[in-house]
């Protein structure tokens, strides 16, 4: 009887140990939580010690583990040195934090395998002296036999992974286990779900719930309410979602404009200081109601009126909350520098964390300073201010994505100018460059060709450099985005200036970047996709794969995966994406979306981001 009260507490730690170690790391990002200043001590995707093994994961062989990657980048808040606060303090998740951490519970392998530790081949938790779980409790899930990239950063390792309800609940070898249902992922990547930084999904959530366009790229988790729009008030929106449930799960800002617009409408000025505290009380009940923190759109009306100082007085208001500031700046163009410095300032000042929203230069005139704007932002965060930005990976955006060419064929360069639709199909997808060259003759002459035949021909610009997003997307402070919505299919197939950045982002992401240029390698791809944007937004137990965690997992084929969605055709899904969990329920399967399946979260965040959920609230 006394074994069995003893082997009864072992497991009951064991259990207990496991569910906290995606809390710990939550916990511990918090240090400067609403100061705007990045975690202390947090080691980080590039180095730090790592953590025992928890119940439900086989460790793996420590020797010859190798290292664990390169020292971190100047700026990187993994580098900050410090003290971090104990679990189970209450304290708030860092929104605004930074890297996750190398190690600790729930974290297979210690140090890693692989090529990196001169091995030739990733390594495998299944290779543990341990030996297969012994058979238990039935998983409802496991997904065996994959490469984990567990979004940390950290090398990739072989690795079974267990579901039971919404979290997982053992990774490693796991042959002996009963589940419920068995996926064979050799050869596929299994990494965290996606996590879009920057998404107008929200604008179609309600009538269009599923998500369909953003679960089949992967993504399991959106974060709306951007370029200072949202819901105000943002509690019975969330409420609604709850009700009616939702494809993936939704974070959301307080809108600046739309809080501006219920105040003062769109007049062109200063508000009064009565206007500016009905405005202050407006987004207090935001960050009640779940709130990630304040985002602007300063170059849409009514954002565009206001001063910086209305903005520093509102965003210091979200700072007790450790909310953030997200900001689409006053210009991405030629005021681009002054616009950073403005973002900047206002975190500074305030006290928040910065994300710079769908970060780029456009214009081939202004390509030039973007290594001037990384410098600052490396500055600021080498200051202690926390700043990210994200980046979608096209060179227009959708303000360039559908031009009339007649109005646009002598404005930029013939060789960044497409033909997106036009009556002749045969010249679809060229530059004006290239139709020049087809035909032997100017570009001016191929346009007047061009125009002769068809008046309404369409052009897309492509005003961001090439090597300027290669140079973005290789910055430390930078995580992944789309920038689109998911509307509903038939919709987006009837809309001709859809970007096809709604289809396509991430898988385009580790096709072009990854597998074809090697700007990113594969795991470093993956944590600006899923730990680092968690980490930054306080989402908890989200963005790694960790026992305890929440099953929000995508699996992958490496040598396949690709966007198809073109400027032609953008309601394309893409390829390669075979199997997209959602809270522990399959959304996607064999690349196709799941009928029915609405599995997603409203994750609020704020003060309370740690606490228990109340009942029914559907609160992470």
């Amino acid at each position: 009887m006394q074994g069995r009260r003893l082997l009864a507490v072992a497991l009951t730690a064991a259990v207990a140990l496991a569910l906290l170690g995606g809390t710990a790391y939550w916990v511990r990002t918090a240090a400067g939580q609403g100061t705007g200043r990045g975690p202390q001590g947090l080691p980080g995707p590039h180095g730090g010690a790592t953590g025992g093994t928890p119940a439900g994961v086989v460790k793996p062989p420590a020797a010859g583990a190798g290292t664990a990657g390169p020292a971190p980048a100047a700026g990187d808040p993994a580098a900050v040195p410090g003290a971090s606060p104990a679990p189970g303090t209450g304290v708030p998740p860092a929104a605004g934090s930074g890297n996750p951490p190398t190690g600790g519970p729930g974290v297979p392998p210690a140090g890693g395998t692989g090529p990196s530790a001169g091995r030739d081949r990733p390594g495998d938790a299944r290779d543990a002296g341990a030996g297969p779980v012994p058979a238990g409790p039935v998983f409802d899930l496991v997904i065996r036999g994959g490469l984990v990239v567990d979004g940390s950063g950290r090398p990739p390792y072989r690795a079974d992974v267990g579901v039971r309800g919404d979290r997982i609940a053992a990774i490693g070898r796991l042959d002996g286990a009963r589940a419920r249902r068995v996926v064979d992922a050799a050869g596929r990547v299994v990494a965290p779900g996606f996590i879009n930084a920057h998404s107008h999904t929200y604008e179609y959530v309600t009538s269009v719930p599923g998500g369909d366009a953003d679960l089949l790229q992967g993504m399991t988790t959106v974060i709306g309410g951007v370029d200072g729009r949202s819901p105000i008030p943002l509690g019975p929106f969330l409420r609604r979602l709850e009700r009616q449930g939702v494809g993936t799960n939704h974070a959301l800002f307080a809108g600046h404009g739309s809080i501006r617009a219920a105040v003062m409408g769109t007049d062109r000025r200063e508000p009064t200081g009565a206007e500016l505290r009905a405005m202050a009380r407006l987004l207090e009940q935001a960050m009640a109601d779940g709130a990630l923190g304040l985002s602007t759109g300063l170059e849409y009306v009514p954002g565009r009126y206001a001063t910086t100082a209305e903005i520093v007085a509102l965003a210091r208001v979200i700072a007790p909350y450790g909310g953030i500031y997200s900001t689409h700046m006053r210009s991405e163009g030629d005021a681009v520098a002054q616009a950073l410095a403005e973002a900047l300032a206002v975190g500074r000042e305030a006290g928040v964390a910065v994300d710079i929203s769908h970060f780029k230069v456009v214009y081939q005139r202004n390509w030039d300073v973007q290594p001037q704007l990384i410098e600052q932002i490396l500055a600021a965060r080498a200051e202690g201010l926390t700043v990210v930005a994200d980046v979608y990976p096209y060179r227009s955006p959708d303000y360039a994505s559908a031009l009339p060419l007649a109005q646009t064929w002598n404005r930029y360069p013939p060789g960044d100018l497409v033909i997106r639709h036009s009556r002749l199909p045969e010249v679809e997808g060229m530059t004006l460059a290239e139709l020049a060259a087809a035909r032997g003759t100017s570009p001016a002459d191929a346009a007047r060709w061009l125009l002769d035949r068809d008046p309404g021909a369409v052009a897309t610009a492509l005003v961001v450099g090439e090597d300027n997003l290669r140079q973005l997307l290789r910055q430390s402070f930078t995580i992944v985005s789309s920038d689109g919505g998911a509307r509903s299919p038939s919709a987006a197939r009837r809309d001709p200036r859809l970007h096809p950045r709604v289809y396509g982002a991430y898988p385009r992401v580790l096709a072009r970047y990854v597998r074809e240029t090697g700007v990113l390698g594969l795991e470093e791809a993956i944590h600006k996709m899923t730990g680092q944007p968690a980490a930054f937004f306080g989402l908890r137990n989200r963005g790694l794969i960790r026992v305890g965690m929440y099953a929000d997992l995508v699996v992958f084929d490496p040598a396949t995966v690709a966007d198809r969605a073109t400027w032609q055709e953008p309601a394309v899904p893409p390829e390669g994406i075979d199997l997209v969990v959602v809270n522990g329920r399959i959304a996607v399967e064999d690349g196709h979306r799941v009928p029915g399946v609405l599995a997603g979260r409203v994750l609020r965040g704020g003060r309370d981001a740690l606490m228990a959920p109340a009942a029914g609230a559907g609160r992470d």
